[in-house]
């Protein structure tokens, strides 16, 4: 069973970050071929871990549901989240969430670095924070899309390296110390 999941979980990141590179969306498809296959790979290992894959789905959704009110991630990049909590349970997405988190902040640099990104003063970040938070959202233009040619960091890549290193190379969260 350990093989099922393991090339179901790398055929949906792998799948998930080709179609986030290169249309900026994650299709549905792939979020539902995970979710079935989650759900069906742990009925077949028990009432237990039918019960985390169900709740893995469920606290995907809600921890990232305030990055996705803000604008800060898509739908496809929570729904991946999501999905990988299907596929590992709930007890896995702190540390795939901390991973990933670093993955994507290595991916914003990698973009500073190679000038695909424009750079804003802190100055300016914090100013757009406090109005942000202050007028609870009301002030800022209903238009939330990007600028053309504005770069964002495609989460589904590393929400993908998240959850790689996460489950492969820090199993027992000894790097991430929890």
């Amino acid at each position: 069973m350990e093989v099922v999941l393991n090339l179901t979980l790398f055929a949906i990141i792998i799948v998930a970050a080709f179609f986030d590179i290169k249309e900026r969306r994650i299709p549905n498809w792939v979020i539902l071929f995970g979710l079935i296959g989650g759900i069906v790979i742990s009925a077949l290992q028990g009432s237990t871990h039918l019960i985390f894959s169900i709740a893995g789905f469920c606290l995907g959704i809600i921890a990232l549901l305030i990055p996705f009110a803000f604008s800060w991630m898509g739908a496809g990049d929570v729904k991946l989240f999501a999905t990988v909590g299907a596929l590992l349970g709930y007890t896995w997405l702190p540390r795939v969430f901390f991973y990933s988190c670093l993955g994507a902040g290595m991916l914003a640099l990698l973009a500073l670095a190679l000038g695909q990104a424009r750079q804003m003063s802190f100055k300016h970040f914090w100013t757009d924070c406090k109005f942000m938070f202050l007028t609870m959202r009301i002030g800022l233009p209903k238009q939330t899309t990007l600028e053309s040619g504005a770069y964002s960091v495609p989460w589904g890549v590393a929400i993908g390296a998240g959850t790689i290193m996460a489950y492969y190379f820090d199993p027992s969260g000894t790097w991430a110390g929890f």
